[in-house]
This record gives C-alpha cells, structure tokens and sequence, in this order.
C-alpha cells in the first residue's frame, strides 16, 4: 500500500471518528425542560429568554414546556417529569408545605435555584377610561375564581386588599387563568385586567383594545399591611415608566413579590451549576431576550426565601460570595 493511499485512509478514519465523536456528544447533551404559563405570559417570556441564551452556554439543552399555569407545572418538577418551573415565592411555600392549592399534598423534592427577579404587578384598564386609581374601581367587572391558576385569584384578592375591597365589592366574571383573564378585558367582558408589567400578552391587549394603562395602588402601610394579610410575601414598589413596560405611563406605586426559578431534587448539581453561573455571566443577554429579565441581581439570586435551595445552586453562591447565610 503506498504511503499516499496510507495517508487517506488516515484522514478518512480521523474524520469518521471526529464525526463519531461528534454524534456522541450531542447524543449525550442533557434534555432538560422549563414549565411556563401558556405563550404570552411571563413565565412563557422568562423560559424563552433561558433556553434561547443558556442552551447556547452550557452543555446543556433547555426546552420551554409551556402548560396551563404555574401550578400545574409544580407535581411535574417534583415528580421528574419536567426539571424546572417558575412560580411566585408564595406558590413555591405552598407547594413545598404542603398548604393553600396543594392542602395535604407537600412536594418535598423542590428546590430553589434562586429569585429571578422582583415581579410586579397591577390592574390596568383602558386609555380612555375615567379610573385612575385603584380606590375607583368598587363595582367594576373583574375576573374571578381563576379555576385552573388559584394562585392568580389570591394575587387579585391581595391587590383589591389594597383598597380594601374584596371580591364581595366588585363584579366577578368567572375565568380559568392569567391568560384568559386578558382575553376576557380584550373582548370587554371584564372592566379591569391583571398582569404582570412587561408581559408580551399586555401588548397584545393593549393592541387590540386601542390602549391601556396600568393603575396606581395605594403606598402607605396600612394598605401594605393589608395586602400581607392576604398574600404575605407581596410588597409595595415603585414603577417607573420604560419603553418596554406599556401602561406605565407614570411613576406609579404597584405590588410585586419575588419569582422564583426552581427545580427538583434529581436534576444534577453540575447542571445547576453551570445554569446559575451563565445566567449571571450572560444576564444582560437574558435582558434583550425578555426586557423584565433586567432586573435580575446577582446580589439577590441566593436570598433566604425560607425553603431549601438546590445543592448546586448552593455551591455556585457560596464559591461567589453571593450565598445569603
């Protein structure tokens, strides 16, 4: 055999096995998916900007798993079927305790990789309408029951706590979540509407109603104290107008409380790892993806939120100085 015909062979074999190898990694790369809301929503938007960035980091391959609420992603993330969700901080006591939506049913195998970002949000209603203030809404249509997303009807219970209204005071429109409840104010079968500021939904709505704005609510402690009574982790923050927030045309007072990134306790801690790490190093990337995503603080990610954090997501803190004892 000459050496030229030697030498082809060689490089056919190093390209074969380069391909081989190749298939092996990919074949080997971690499928991991992230429960949401349905497609519009916050969650939606906050998984999208994950796997869009981060797959791209990481060895890993994450895929958005949007399902009809929050709450319906919880028993997937415990039970393995899904690896990670995204909820309000109380949804996740909830669950994890076992109390409120999941009475009786505690999912011991969350874990919290960290807080995402402070959520903020309100009642909007129509540019041309004559409310401005949360005080003037008693007796307006509003969605109710939240069948399919309990947790939103308590964020809706929490902000009319504000005024010190409760449901009894208005005019309830049965729905069956967060997505619905938008639809019902475009269709103007509710006068009020609840989100979350930035959502891609709240553009829609505001597209196609011609306009909307988001409400002040009250800032002082009683009505804080108030809106803790029913939903003890919210808090008031003050807005300011952006480009990417419609309906904030002012600075205005609004609720919020912490989101919460978690997962179950049989995702490996390298994954959680590197998730964190690259979250932090490629935030402002995670930003253009979803523009909420700015107000992601590293400083914040590993707060005490009185649940356990996943080993991982421990280790990442604790190696950065970022771990809240």
């Amino acid at each position: 055999m000459t050496t030229t015909k030697i030498a082809s062979i060689n490089h056919k074999g190093l390209v074969a096995l380069g391909l081989s190898l190749a298939f092996v990694a990919s074949a080997q790369a971690q499928q991991l998916g992230i429960g949401t809301s349905g497609q519009g929503s916050a969650t939606y938007g906050i998984g999208a900007a994950i796997a869009n960035v981060i797959s791209s980091e990481t060895p890993e391959d994450f895929t958005v798993q949007p399902y009809g609420g929050t709450g319906r992603v919880v028993p997937l993330v415990d039970t393995g079927r899904t690896d990670f969700g995204l909820a309000n901080i109380l949804e996740v006591t909830n669950a994890v305790e076992g109390r409120g939506p999941f009475d009786g049913r505690p999912h011991e195998n969350l874990r919290i990789v960290g807080v995402v970002y402070p959520f903020e949000v309100g009642f909007f209603v129509r540019e041309d309408s004559d409310i401005q203030h949360i005080n003037d809404i008693e007796g307006l249509r509003i969605s109710s029951e939240y069948s399919g997303q309990r947790i939103i009807g308590s964020l809706t219970e929490a902000l009319l706590a504000n005024a010190d209204l409760t449901l009894d005071d208005m005019q309830g429109v049965p729905t069956s979540g967060i997505i619905s409840n938008a639809d019902d104010f475009a269709a103007g079968q509710t006068d009020v509407g609840f989100f979350a500021l930035g959502a891609g939904k709240v553009n829609e709505v505001d597209a196609s109603v011609g306009g909307l704005r988001y409400i002040p609510i009250n800032d002082s402690p009683e009505a804080e104290a108030r809106m803790q009574e029913v939903m003890p982790q919210t808090y008031i923050s003050s807005v300011d107008p952006r480009e990417d927030l419609t309906g904030v045309h002012e600075t205005m007072p609004l609720m919020a409380y912490d989101y919460i990134l978690y997962t179950g306790a049989h995702v490996p801690d390298e994954v959680i790892y590197n998730l964190v790490g690259s979250m932090i190093e490629h935030r402002e990337a995670l930003a253009s993806n979803y523009a909420p995503l700015s107000g992601l603080d590293p400083e914040m990610m590993g707060k005490d939120v009185g649940m356990p954090h996943h080993p991982g997501a421990i280790q990442y803190y604790q190696d950065n100085g970022l771990w809240h004892e």
